[in-house]
């Protein structure tokens, strides 16, 4: 397949994931992210990045699962994050590269722990930390709209941040 258009599928995939942070419910952040999942799974399988194809399938099936019991209040959602997360590192295990294929894994499973909590706050600064593991990742495997895109992500995700924090910090005022 044509290299740049596997460039813009993943470019799709970040500028999804980016607009997912200015979201203010945390079921629109989920389904936008579920929809970015999409494009990064599709984006890697064809760049050969199997922990990152990996990595982002079963992330996509995590935050499904997540979506569906937030947007029908269903309970036990703790169950099937640990099954995500033991899978995670159960196949990171058997498909093992290189050190670098360990920062999807730690990526993936941060994001489908954030999503336990109901602070969007929290959820927002664990897309930092996801957007420097998949950075790292994203260079190793010369995906170079990823890298692009994680340098924008990494700055939308702050920004959002920044936003929110000033927003609490203007309500507590008021």
């Amino acid at each position: 397949m044509n290299f740049i258009l596997i460039q813009i599928i993943g470019g799709i995939g970040f500028i999804l994931l980016t607009m997912s942070y200015y979201k203010e419910e945390k079921k629109s952040i989920l389904f936008m992210q579920i929809m970015a999942y999409i494009m990064f799974t599709i984006h890697y399988f064809l760049l050969s990045g199997i922990s990152g194809a990996i990595c982002n399938l079963i992330g996509l099936f995590a935050l499904t699962m997540i979506y569906i019991f937030e947007k029908y209040n269903l309970k036990n959602k703790q169950i099937f994050v640990l099954i995500f997360i033991l899978l995670l590192i159960i196949i990171n295990i058997m498909t093992y590269q290189n050190v670098f294929s360990i920062f999807p894994t730690i990526a993936s499973i941060i994001v489908i722990i954030s999503f336990l909590m109901d602070n969007e706050d929290f959820i927002r600064g664990i897309g930092i930390v996801s957007a420097i593991c998949w950075l790292i990742y994203a260079v190793v495997y010369h995906s170079y709209i990823s890298i692009i895109f994680q340098a924008f992500t990494l700055a939308g995700v702050f920004t959002a941040s920044l936003k929110s924090i000033l927003s609490n910090a203007g309500n507590k005022i008021s």
